[in-house]
């Protein structure tokens, strides 16, 4: 029998790997992250010169709007 602490982390582990689909406002504000996050990257491609600098800093990118959308997904719990 799992004590009501590893049910409470246990909840959480499932929650965060369990697929939600986005209410519109969620929608909105994703694209919005999106939106921003890709004139970014363009800007980059545009003034910084190839390097391992330039494709670490557009995967940052990346990695920042897939934990925005964590965030959005999950109303900033984790």
């Amino acid at each position: 029998m799992e004590s009501e602490d590893e049910k409470v982390i246990n909840d959480l582990v499932d929650d965060m790997f369990t697929y939600h689909s986005w209410s519109k406002d969620q929608v909105e504000k994703g694209n919005k992250v999106k939106e921003a996050l890709a004139e970014a990257c363009k800007v980059i491609y545009r003034n910084v010169p190839i390097s391992s600098d330039r494709s670490s800093a557009i995967r940052k990118l990346r990695e920042a709007r897939m934990d925005a959308n964590s965030a959005i997904t999950h109303n900033g719990i984790y």
